[in-house]
């Protein structure tokens, strides 16, 4: 493989510099903390879960080790950490409703002014039995119990965690990895 001399310009002459756009890309990267990932089959409303992004890896090992705690086959410990890892990273549930609005709004039609989470507020609003549901039973029921299409969601999740420049809307096969 032949390699290539890159001239490390000033960018003077107007263009800028390969030192600028690696700064630009650093300044991207650090500047994505959240993520809006659409739930799939809930087009008509737009809804869309909001991620930030952990504070640093142990708090999803920590997840992690919980979750083992709990389940002994490798099916119930990805599920559950995946489940659990989108309770803890999601910061609102929004919406954005075809042809109503342009831009994704919290979903609070109580107006308290912070949209609901996986959480009794949501499961309200949906009409389910909010007094016995846990957190986890919410996000099941709003996937309408589909498993993978939990996982997919987690994935889609992972996949922006990893890269906060990744196109989300892209299938993992897509991808070429």
């Amino acid at each position: 493989m032949e390699e290539q001399e890159v001239e490390f310009d000033t960018g003077l002459d107007g263009a800028p510099s390969v030192v600028d756009l690696l700064k630009q890309d650093l300044q991207e990267l650090v500047s994505e903390h959240d993520v809006l990932i659409p739930i799939e089959g809930y087009e008509s409303s737009g809804l869309q879960v909001k991620y930030g992004m952990p504070e640093g890896g142990k708090e999803l090992d920590n997840i992690a080790r919980k979750v083992a705690r709990e389940y002994k086959d490798a099916y119930s410990r990805n599920l559950y950490t995946a489940i659990d890892t989108m309770i803890h990273l999601c910061t609102g549930l929004f919406v954005l409703p075809r042809d109503i609005v342009n831009e994704p709004v919290m979903l609070d039609p109580q107006e308290t002014g912070s949209p609901c989470r996986f959480d009794m507020y949501l499961a309200e609003i949906f009409g389910w039995d909010s007094g016995q549901m846990t957190a986890r039973q919410v996000v099941r029921k709003l996937f309408g119990g589909n498993e993978m299409a939990i996982v997919r969601h987690a994935e889609k999740l992972s996949r922006w965690m990893q890269n906060t420049k990744a196109n989300l809307n892209l299938e993992i096969w897509q991808l070429g990895e």
